[in-house]
């Protein structure tokens, strides 16, 4: 395994972040044409999808992929081999699951009617479990490529595919056969820039080795569901659960047009720094002095980035969102600062996070998680008693702050990673949020579109300047980075 140097650092980050950004977009402009064409109570139905199949992913996720970058037999062909195996023995087990499952799912939600395409999300996973794991594999000597090919050429076909797809069926049935061709161009993507054959292979070492790895993973699955998709569930299902008239799948749809669009930023930054970080942190796991440092920069970066992102959805969301998806999902002001917030947490929390399993710990994110997922029990008592849909997403806020908090006093307690490597740079976070919910309480969004990012756009630099004066290295890196980035395109 070679020694990363600064320049194969900034290659990676830059490809990362070209290909994390395309992404994203596509996701982002799939998501647009389907809601503006769907209506709001069918843009509730595709989101049950999704919901549906992540149940049994996160589930069952023993995270092979980060393993075979992890461990040090991760580059073993017998490793990879009997990590295949696994892989395929989970997507076939979790498209049976789905398939037998799919009529009370739908009763569950109230679509009766749509049991017959929950059946068909069973193709998800059955396909998903085939995929080639070369890609993740290779990320051990900072080549992302075959993962860029994948993700950024699957993402560009089906969104192509997304407008013929809409303007046809002009409901659900979109969105789920969206999500079957990304499936599909994923996994033939995957064997077509893999280096090394696709195996099955079985060695009894190495599989006790993934499950030991993976273990804690699996209840993290659990906790990961309630945290991503534990709210909409709520929402989707309150009215069966509770024998109440709370929330309608129109609902739904509004609170998962916010719930995505905040997702989106917090989700780039997060994978960004996963595929990045994770290694340069694993390469130092060995020296505490080296990993210390590599962590406090990590924090400045995520800490930054994450504040940017955060700032302009608190200020200006409203209108961010009718511009956006229409007028027909105007409600999801009242409550997109929140969800904001809590993607803001959620994101800075990746660099504890991360520094802790490039230690081999994946209990830290188990166990934070834990701490997230009681505040669950408050989101049942809101949908129970038929409260706004800003409770809910408050409700997911302070559940993240308190796993943000259990994450790095953890990491401080038992890997002796002082918190104040990350809590330094996290203050200008918290502290830029402060100012911006105060801003949107006034309610500056009334004076109209342009005022409103004008606002956000001040309070960004303020924070960012704010930051560049206390982290001189934060400042000389990001001058570096720009200068590279400047000499790369005249190149």
């Amino acid at each position: 395994m070679t020694t990363p140097t600064s320049r194969m650092v900034f290659k990676g980050g830059l490809k990362l972040g070209v290909n994390q950004a395309l992404t994203q977009a596509c996701s982002f402009g799939r998501n647009v044409i389907i809601a503006r064409i769907l209506s709001p109570s069918d843009y509730g139905i595709a989101a049950l999808f999704a919901m549906t199949f992540s149940l049994l992913e996160m589930l069952s996720n023993l995270a092979q992929e980060r393993l075979l970058i992890q461990a040090e037999e991760g580059n073993e062909p017998k490793f990879q081999d009997t990590v295949h195996l696994l892989q395929a023995f989970r997507g076939c087990t979790n498209g049976l699951a789905i398939l037998l499952l799919a009529g009370p799912v739908a009763n569950l939600f109230g679509v009766p009617q749509a049991a017959w395409a929950f059946r068909y999300v069973a193709l998800l996973p059955f396909i998903r479990g085939f995929i080639h794991t070369d890609a993740s594999r290779v990320q051990r000597d900072l080549k992302f490529e075959p993962s860029i090919a994948i993700d950024a050429g699957s993402a560009i076909v089906v969104t192509i595919l997304a407008v013929p797809l809409a303007l046809w069926f002009k409901n659900y049935v979109a969105m789920l056969c969206v999500l079957i061709a990304q499936a599909v161009l994923m996994t033939v993507i995957s064997h077509i820039v893999a280096d090394r054959p696709y195996r099955w292979g079985y060695d009894r070492v190495y599989a006790k080795r993934v499950f030991h790895f993976g273990w804690p993973l699996l209840i993290n699955g659990l906790l990961m569901y309630l945290i991503f998709e534990g709210d909409r569930f709520t929402i989707g299902a309150a009215n069966r659960l509770f024998h109440v008239n709370a929330y309608s799948l129109a609902d739904l749809g509004v609170y998962s047009v916010a719930f995505a669009i905040t997702m989106g930023p917090a989700m780039l930054v997060s994978n960004i720094s996963s595929s990045l970080f994770l290694p340069i942190l694993s390469r130092a796991q060995n020296s505490t002095h080296h990993f210390e440092r590599r962590y406090f920069a990590c924090s400045q970066i995520v800490s930054l980035v994450a504040t940017m992102i955060a700032i302009p959805f608190m200020i200006a969301g409203g209108w961010v969102i009718v511009l956006v998806y229409g007028k027909k999902y105007v409600a999801a002001a009242s409550f997109i600062g929140w969800l904001a917030g809590m993607w803001t947490l959620r994101t800075v929390r990746q660099s504890p996070t991360l520094a802790a399993m490039s230690l081999g710990d994946t209990k830290n994110a188990m166990i934070s998680n834990i701490a997230r997922a009681l505040t669950f029990v408050g989101v049942l008592v809101v949908a129970a008693t038929s409260h706004p849909l800003s409770w809910i997403a408050a409700a997911g806020f302070f559940g993240e702050l308190m796993a943000l908090a259990v994450c790095v006093g953890r990491l401080q307690m038992v890997h002796k990673i002082p918190a104040s490597l990350f809590v330094r740079p996290f203050a200008f976070t918290i502290g830029g949020m402060m100012i911006a919910a105060a801003i949107a309480a006034f309610g500056v969004s009334q004076l109209g579109v342009i005022m409103s990012i004008a606002v956000s756009a001040i309070l960004v630099l303020g924070v960012i300047g704010g930051m560049f004066y206390f982290f001189p290295a934060l400042r000389r890196n990001v001058q570096a980075l720009v200068l590279r980035s400047e000499s790369s395109v005249a190149a």
